[in-house]
Protein backbone atom coordinates (compact mmCIF):
# COMPACT_ATOMS: atom_id res chain seq x y z
CA UNK A 1 0.00 0.00 0.00
CA UNK A 2 1.44 3.39 -1.00
CA UNK A 3 1.42 5.42 1.90
CA UNK A 4 1.64 8.58 0.12
CA UNK A 5 -2.04 7.53 -0.66
CA UNK A 6 -2.87 7.84 3.20
CA UNK A 7 -4.46 11.11 5.28
CA UNK A 8 -1.09 13.02 6.72
CA UNK A 9 -1.64 13.44 10.74
CA UNK A 10 -2.75 17.48 11.32
CA UNK A 11 0.61 18.82 12.84
CA UNK A 12 0.88 22.38 14.99
CA UNK A 13 3.93 23.82 16.00
CA UNK A 14 1.86 25.70 19.17
CA UNK A 15 -1.77 25.80 19.98
CA UNK A 16 -3.41 27.16 23.86
CA UNK A 17 -5.11 24.71 25.90
CA UNK A 18 -8.34 26.14 25.29
CA UNK A 19 -7.73 25.88 20.97
CA UNK A 20 -7.22 22.42 21.89
CA UNK A 21 -10.03 21.44 23.98
CA UNK A 22 -12.54 23.25 21.62
CA UNK A 23 -10.69 22.20 18.01
CA UNK A 24 -9.69 18.42 19.12
CA UNK A 25 -11.05 17.17 22.40
CA UNK A 26 -14.88 18.25 21.65
CA UNK A 27 -14.79 17.02 18.24
CA UNK A 28 -13.21 14.53 19.05
CA UNK A 29 -9.98 14.93 16.54
CA UNK A 30 -6.65 14.02 16.26
CA UNK A 31 -3.81 15.85 16.27
CA UNK A 32 -0.02 16.55 17.00
CA UNK A 33 1.53 19.44 18.65
CA UNK A 34 5.45 20.12 18.69
CA UNK A 35 5.62 20.96 22.62
CA UNK A 36 7.03 18.99 24.61
CA UNK A 37 9.90 20.42 26.93
CA UNK A 38 12.62 18.02 27.63
CA UNK A 39 16.03 17.83 28.06
CA UNK A 40 16.95 15.38 25.40
CA UNK A 41 20.28 14.54 26.56
CA UNK A 42 18.34 12.94 29.21
CA UNK A 43 16.21 10.71 27.16
CA UNK A 44 18.73 8.72 25.30
CA UNK A 45 19.42 5.11 25.78
CA UNK A 46 22.50 5.37 27.29
CA UNK A 47 21.19 7.99 29.89
CA UNK A 48 18.30 5.29 30.27
CA UNK A 49 20.91 2.46 31.03
CA UNK A 50 23.08 4.77 33.08
CA UNK A 51 20.64 5.89 35.60
CA UNK A 52 17.82 3.77 35.49
CA UNK A 53 19.37 0.29 33.91
CA UNK A 54 19.08 -1.46 37.28
CA UNK A 55 15.37 -0.71 37.96
CA UNK A 56 12.98 -4.13 37.04
CA UNK A 57 10.85 -2.96 34.15
CA UNK A 58 7.63 -4.67 32.76
CA UNK A 59 8.12 -6.32 29.28
CA UNK A 60 5.62 -6.54 26.76
CA UNK A 61 4.04 -7.94 23.85
CA UNK A 62 2.00 -6.38 20.88
CA UNK A 63 -1.28 -6.16 22.83
CA UNK A 64 -0.40 -5.42 26.54
CA UNK A 65 -0.03 -9.08 27.63
CA UNK A 66 3.16 -9.12 30.20
CA UNK A 67 6.00 -11.48 29.08
CA UNK A 68 8.56 -10.94 31.69
CA UNK A 69 10.16 -8.72 34.61
CA UNK A 70 13.70 -7.93 33.58
CA UNK A 71 15.80 -5.01 34.19
CA UNK A 72 16.30 -1.93 31.77
CA UNK A 73 19.56 -2.89 31.00
CA UNK A 74 18.93 -6.55 30.20
CA UNK A 75 16.14 -4.99 27.74
CA UNK A 76 18.31 -2.27 26.08
CA UNK A 77 20.99 -4.88 25.93
CA UNK A 78 18.82 -7.57 24.27
CA UNK A 79 17.02 -5.58 21.56
CA UNK A 80 18.32 -1.70 21.26
CA UNK A 81 20.72 -1.58 18.01
CA UNK A 82 19.62 -3.70 15.67
CA UNK A 83 19.65 -2.77 12.64
CA UNK A 84 18.38 -4.50 9.10
CA UNK A 85 14.47 -5.13 7.99
CA UNK A 86 12.36 -4.49 10.44
CA UNK A 87 11.44 -7.78 13.34
CA UNK A 88 8.24 -9.28 14.07
CA UNK A 89 7.12 -9.99 17.53
CA UNK A 90 10.18 -7.47 19.64
CA UNK A 91 8.57 -6.65 23.28
CA UNK A 92 8.89 -3.44 24.43
CA UNK A 93 9.23 -1.87 28.03
CA UNK A 94 5.93 -0.26 30.01
CA UNK A 95 6.63 0.94 32.94
CA UNK A 96 3.30 1.95 34.09
CA UNK A 97 2.41 4.32 37.59
CA UNK A 98 0.90 2.04 39.92
CA UNK A 99 -2.73 0.79 38.45
CA UNK A 100 -3.77 -1.88 41.40
CA UNK A 101 -3.31 -2.58 44.89
CA UNK A 102 -0.80 -5.20 44.40
CA UNK A 103 2.97 -5.70 44.53
CA UNK A 104 4.50 -5.03 41.11
CA UNK A 105 7.73 -3.75 38.82
CA UNK A 106 5.70 -0.38 38.56
CA UNK A 107 6.97 2.48 36.87
CA UNK A 108 6.65 5.22 39.79
CA UNK A 109 10.87 5.33 40.57
CA UNK A 110 11.38 5.69 37.09
CA UNK A 111 8.54 8.73 37.15
CA UNK A 112 10.35 10.08 40.07
CA UNK A 113 13.58 10.00 38.90
CA UNK A 114 12.31 11.42 34.87
CA UNK A 115 10.39 14.24 36.37
CA UNK A 116 13.54 17.13 36.75
CA UNK A 117 13.66 16.39 32.62
CA UNK A 118 10.35 17.08 31.43
CA UNK A 119 7.47 19.08 31.60
CA UNK A 120 3.72 18.66 30.82
CA UNK A 121 2.98 19.90 27.08
CA UNK A 122 1.61 23.17 28.22
CA UNK A 123 -1.57 23.07 25.50
CA UNK A 124 -2.90 20.05 27.66
CA UNK A 125 -5.68 21.23 30.05
CA UNK A 126 -5.02 21.03 33.55
CA UNK A 127 -8.72 22.18 34.42
CA UNK A 128 -11.87 20.80 34.13
CA UNK A 129 -10.52 16.90 34.45
CA UNK A 130 -13.11 14.08 35.43
CA UNK A 131 -10.15 11.35 35.14
CA UNK A 132 -7.93 12.13 37.01
CA UNK A 133 -10.29 13.53 39.80
CA UNK A 134 -8.05 16.39 41.15
CA UNK A 135 -8.06 20.16 40.28
CA UNK A 136 -4.96 20.44 38.12
CA UNK A 137 -3.03 17.14 37.52
CA UNK A 138 0.62 17.05 36.42
CA UNK A 139 1.31 13.78 34.03
CA UNK A 140 5.14 14.28 35.02
CA UNK A 141 4.23 13.63 39.06
CA UNK A 142 0.47 12.56 39.45
CA UNK A 143 -1.15 9.68 38.78
CA UNK A 144 -2.56 8.76 35.44
CA UNK A 145 -4.52 5.89 34.12
CA UNK A 146 -2.05 3.88 32.05
CA UNK A 147 0.69 6.53 32.01
CA UNK A 148 3.57 4.97 31.30
CA UNK A 149 7.47 4.98 30.29
CA UNK A 150 7.83 3.13 26.94
CA UNK A 151 11.18 2.26 25.83
CA UNK A 152 10.56 0.52 22.43
CA UNK A 153 13.16 -1.49 20.68
CA UNK A 154 12.84 -1.11 16.58
CA UNK A 155 10.34 -3.05 15.21
CA UNK A 156 8.02 -3.37 18.44
CA UNK A 157 4.31 -2.92 18.37
CA UNK A 158 1.24 -1.85 19.95
CA UNK A 159 -1.36 -3.64 17.80
CA UNK A 160 -4.56 -1.92 16.82
CA UNK A 161 -6.52 -1.32 19.78
CA UNK A 162 -8.63 1.69 20.96
CA UNK A 163 -8.15 2.93 24.96
CA UNK A 164 -10.01 1.50 27.89
CA UNK A 165 -13.04 3.76 28.98
CA UNK A 166 -13.86 6.01 26.85
CA UNK A 167 -10.54 7.62 27.43
CA UNK A 168 -8.30 10.23 25.14
CA UNK A 169 -4.45 9.21 25.33
CA UNK A 170 -1.00 11.23 25.29
CA UNK A 171 2.25 10.18 23.18
CA UNK A 172 4.62 12.08 24.22
CA UNK A 173 7.77 11.55 22.26
CA UNK A 174 11.35 11.59 23.70
CA UNK A 175 13.51 9.99 21.47
CA UNK A 176 13.46 7.61 17.60
CA UNK A 177 10.28 7.48 15.87
CA UNK A 178 7.31 5.57 15.01
CA UNK A 179 4.47 5.50 12.58
CA UNK A 180 1.08 5.75 13.97
CA UNK A 181 -2.26 4.61 11.84
CA UNK A 182 -5.35 5.82 12.78
CA UNK A 183 -8.82 4.83 11.89
CA UNK A 184 -12.36 6.62 12.62
CA UNK A 185 -14.37 5.16 16.04
CA UNK A 186 -17.07 4.49 12.86
CA UNK A 187 -14.69 1.87 11.37
CA UNK A 188 -14.71 -0.61 14.41
CA UNK A 189 -17.54 -2.87 13.21
CA UNK A 190 -15.57 -3.01 9.87
CA UNK A 191 -11.85 -4.17 11.75
CA UNK A 192 -13.57 -6.31 14.57
CA UNK A 193 -12.43 -10.07 14.47
CA UNK A 194 -13.84 -11.52 17.63
CA UNK A 195 -15.74 -9.93 20.56
CA UNK A 196 -13.45 -9.53 23.67
CA UNK A 197 -14.58 -7.84 27.30
CA UNK A 198 -11.49 -5.55 26.93
CA UNK A 199 -10.83 -2.47 24.40
CA UNK A 200 -7.25 -3.52 23.77
CA UNK A 201 -8.05 -6.54 21.63
CA UNK A 202 -10.54 -8.52 19.31
CA UNK A 203 -9.36 -6.14 16.06
CA UNK A 204 -8.18 -7.52 12.65
CA UNK A 205 -4.05 -7.03 12.40
CA UNK A 206 -3.32 -4.40 9.90
CA UNK A 207 0.07 -5.41 9.66
CA UNK A 208 -0.59 -9.23 9.60
CA UNK A 209 1.09 -9.51 6.04
CA UNK A 210 4.46 -7.87 6.95
CA UNK A 211 5.39 -5.25 9.83
CA UNK A 212 6.48 -2.47 7.25
CA UNK A 213 2.85 -2.56 5.58
CA UNK A 214 -0.80 -1.68 6.08
CA UNK A 215 -3.00 -3.64 4.88
CA UNK A 216 -6.50 -1.84 5.81
CA UNK A 217 -6.09 2.26 4.42
CA UNK A 218 -6.26 4.08 8.04
CA UNK A 219 -7.77 7.40 7.97
CA UNK A 220 -4.68 9.23 9.34
CA UNK A 221 -1.35 8.41 9.28
CA UNK A 222 1.53 10.19 10.24
CA UNK A 223 5.45 9.77 11.72
CA UNK A 224 5.71 10.72 15.61
CA UNK A 225 9.46 12.91 16.37
CA UNK A 226 11.03 13.48 19.17
CA UNK A 227 9.67 16.73 20.60
CA UNK A 228 6.33 16.11 19.24
CA UNK A 229 3.06 15.12 21.18
CA UNK A 230 0.26 12.98 19.74
CA UNK A 231 -3.59 13.14 21.07
CA UNK A 232 -5.35 10.02 20.43
CA UNK A 233 -9.45 11.01 20.99
CA UNK A 234 -11.66 8.19 22.37
CA UNK A 235 -13.12 5.51 20.19
CA UNK A 236 -10.28 6.04 17.35
CA UNK A 237 -8.47 2.60 16.94
CA UNK A 238 -4.74 2.89 16.21
CA UNK A 239 -1.24 0.40 15.76
CA UNK A 240 1.97 1.75 16.40
CA UNK A 241 5.00 0.59 15.35
CA UNK A 242 8.47 1.95 16.06
CA UNK A 243 11.08 2.68 13.14
CA UNK A 244 13.64 3.43 15.26
CA UNK A 245 14.29 2.67 18.86
CA UNK A 246 12.43 4.87 20.91
CA UNK A 247 11.48 6.38 24.39
CA UNK A 248 8.29 7.92 24.81
CA UNK A 249 5.69 8.79 27.95
CA UNK A 250 2.00 8.02 27.64
CA UNK A 251 -0.94 8.41 29.71
CA UNK A 252 -5.03 8.82 29.65
CA UNK A 253 -7.24 10.98 30.51
CA UNK A 254 -11.39 12.22 30.52
CA UNK A 255 -11.73 16.03 29.87
CA UNK A 256 -15.07 17.41 30.85
CA UNK A 257 -15.30 18.59 26.89
CA UNK A 258 -14.57 15.25 25.46
CA UNK A 259 -17.02 12.68 28.23
CA UNK A 260 -20.70 12.41 26.90
CA UNK A 261 -19.32 8.94 25.80
CA UNK A 262 -17.35 8.19 28.96
CA UNK A 263 -20.82 8.93 30.66
CA UNK A 264 -22.59 6.14 28.10
CA UNK A 265 -20.13 3.60 29.66
CA UNK A 266 -20.84 4.09 32.97
CA UNK A 267 -24.25 3.83 32.81
CA UNK A 268 -24.33 1.06 30.68
CA UNK A 269 -21.00 -1.20 29.97
CA UNK A 270 -18.64 -0.11 33.06
CA UNK A 271 -19.74 -2.99 34.94
CA UNK A 272 -18.70 -5.45 32.03
CA UNK A 273 -14.92 -4.33 31.45
CA UNK A 274 -12.34 -5.21 33.86
CA UNK A 275 -10.56 -2.37 33.00
CA UNK A 276 -12.71 -0.34 35.36
CA UNK A 277 -11.32 -1.74 38.41
CA UNK A 278 -8.61 0.87 36.74
CA UNK A 279 -10.32 3.55 37.07
CA UNK A 280 -11.79 3.08 40.73
CA UNK A 281 -8.02 2.60 41.26
CA UNK A 282 -7.31 5.49 40.79
CA UNK A 283 -10.52 7.35 42.06
CA UNK A 284 -9.23 6.00 45.23
CA UNK A 285 -5.70 7.31 45.40
CA UNK A 286 -7.56 11.03 44.83
CA UNK A 287 -9.79 10.25 47.79
CA UNK A 288 -13.10 8.96 46.33
CA UNK A 289 -14.25 5.31 47.24
CA UNK A 290 -16.92 4.19 44.26
CA UNK A 291 -17.77 0.34 44.07
CA UNK A 292 -19.89 0.75 41.25
CA UNK A 293 -20.49 3.07 38.18
CA UNK A 294 -23.40 4.65 39.38
CA UNK A 295 -21.26 5.73 42.66
CA UNK A 296 -19.02 7.62 40.00
CA UNK A 297 -22.31 9.05 38.32
CA UNK A 298 -23.66 10.30 41.45
CA UNK A 299 -20.24 11.55 42.19
CA UNK A 300 -20.11 13.88 39.07
CA UNK A 301 -24.44 14.39 38.89
CA UNK A 302 -24.40 18.31 38.45
CA UNK A 303 -21.16 18.23 36.11
CA UNK A 304 -22.67 15.61 34.07
CA UNK A 305 -26.05 17.37 33.92
CA UNK A 306 -24.26 20.78 32.45
CA UNK A 307 -22.12 18.80 30.23
CA UNK A 308 -25.35 16.71 29.14
CA UNK A 309 -27.22 20.12 28.84
CA UNK A 310 -24.26 21.58 26.65
CA UNK A 311 -24.47 18.78 24.09
CA UNK A 312 -28.49 19.28 23.93
CA UNK A 313 -27.88 23.01 23.32
CA UNK A 314 -25.29 22.41 20.36
CA UNK A 315 -27.50 20.11 19.10
CA UNK A 316 -30.60 22.18 18.98
CA UNK A 317 -27.72 25.14 16.93
CA UNK A 318 -26.79 22.55 14.01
Amino acid sequence: MDKGDMNAIEVLDAISADEFCGRYVRPNKPVVVRDLPFEPDCWTPAYFRAHLGELPAQVYDTLFDLQEVSTLAQYLDRHFGVDGPLRTGVPYVRWYNQLKDVDHAWGDEAFRRLSPHWQAPSFLPRAGMLVPDAPAPDPVFDLFPYRGVLVSARGARTRLHRDPFCSDAVVCQFHGVKELAMYHPSRTEELTAARQGTSFGGFIDVRGEAPDRLSVVPDIHGMLRPGEVLYVPHGWLHDVIVVEDSISVTWNFVHEQGSVEFIDYLMSGALGDSEFEVLKYLYRRYGSEFSTPQDIVRRFDARFSEILDACDETDALR
